[in-house]
């Protein structure tokens, strides 16, 4: 997994000297997924089906309309929060995050554990306790339901949270394994790092690469395609891409939360780190420029996504931290995280909202793609 080398970044996006390594870049197909029309209201009017994934934005914000503010939490729900914080009375504050695994894994149970995890701590906070949702289709075993449970254990011992109980069924109502989880963690207030908290002039830092995610699934859901086309052992590197450089990033986040001029933090998800990018600048009612020959991707990420005609902006990231954080204190960031084994790497800065968000290659700036659902989706 090794990067090389590209040019220096303009002034205006990095801080002069650029204090991170530069890496090349792959250039992808910055064609964003489609929403799928069918069907009709009793009016006539089209009905609107929504691609899988994460919900369009239009139809969270709507959503989370109807939910409600969160009357007495100090950061309720809201598009692109990884978590709400709530008081308890003194401190420290409650974090609180839900997700769960819909994709097939082998290990669903670990896997909802870290997910979580990285919610709870890309706000800031230390995870300690997680509820499991455990739905399965008829026909699973006991040594599955053994299995499943053992992952759990075993996430909830790496990130230092305690398994907390929850529910398992067996129904009918799922085609294939679907864990949920809810960790519950906690943060005195100025850990805090809200999605939403860049400030104007702030530094974008990801930490270890993009597409971590996807490559690990690609890699395992068309298992024989890749061996024939890259190789046994590129395969199995590219398949064990959730260790290895690993999806948690509850180590990174807990170096960043201890800066006070570290402003807001997002774990990169669905729709890859363009999707987390203008989730970040949308919160925080403000612009952004990424650096495309910034934006470090793995050798494996690339070749993947380019064979299967994937854009790897838009690939599902869980493995990513963004960061905001003033610029002079960038360097000492950047140090802490290398001094970690989990280096980071500058792309971008935030501006003013009416400078929008915008991706530079070179000279040329462009919109940032949007993806309306992720990459993986229209995998063939």
């Amino acid at each position: 997994m090794v990067f090389g080398k590209s040019a220096q970044l303009a002034d205006e996006v990095l801080p002069h000297p650029a204090r991170t390594q530069n890496y090349k870049t792959h250039g992808g197909n910055l064609v964003a997924g489609g929403i799928r029309r069918a069907g009709n209201y009793p009016n006539g009017v089209p009905e609107e089906r929504l691609p899988e994934g994460k919900i369009p934005p239009r139809a969270l914000r709507e959503m989370l309309e109807r939910l409600g503010e969160g009357a007495g939490l100090e950061l309720g729900p809201a598009a692109g929060e990884d978590a709400a914080v709530a008081p308890a009375g003194s401190e420290p504050r409650l974090v609180l995050a839900a997700d769960p695994i819909t994709f097939p894994t082998a290990d669903p149970g670990w896997h909802a554990v870290v997910v979580n995890a990285n919610d709870v701590a890309a706000t800031g906070g230390e995870c300690r306790f997680f509820l499991s949702h455990v739905l399965l289709p008829p026909g699973t075993t006991e040594d599955r339901i053994a299995e499943i449970a053992d992952g759990i254990r075993r996430g909830c011992d790496e990130v230092g949270a305690v398994p907390a109980g929850g529910h398992t069924e067996i129904t009918s109502a799922v085609a294939r394994e679907v864990v949920a989880g809810t960790m519950v963690g906690v943060a005195t207030a100025e850990r805090v790092k809200p999605t939403g908290g860049a400030r104007e002039g702030d530094m974008l830092i990801v930490t270890k690469g993009v597409a971590v995610e996807a490559t690990a699934i690609v890699a395992a859901e068309r298992e024989d395609e890749v061996r024939r086309v890259f190789g046994e052992d590129f395969q199995r590197r590219a398949a064990a891409f959730l260790t290895d450089p690993g999806i948690s990033v509850v180590e990174e986040a807990r170096i960043a939360a201890g800066l006070p001029e570290v402003h807001a933090m997002h774990d990169v998800t669905e729709g890859g780190i363009a999707t987390a990018v203008r989730e970040m600048a949308d919160a925080a009612e403000l612009g952004a420029v990424l650096a495309d020959a910034e934006i470090p991707r793995f050798y494996e990420s690339k070749r993947l996504m380019a064979h299967f005609g994937l854009d790897i902006l838009g690939a599902i990231g869980s493995g990513a931290l963004l960061i905001a954080c003033a610029e002079p204190e960038t360097g000492e960031l950047l140090d802490r995280l290398q001094g970690a084994g989990t280096p980071g790497h500058v792309i971008g800065r935030f501006l003013r909202r009416s400078s929008g968000i915008q991706l530079a290659r070179g000279s040329v700036r462009r919109d940032l793609p949007v993806f309306d659902a992720d990459e993986l989706t229209r995998l063939a």
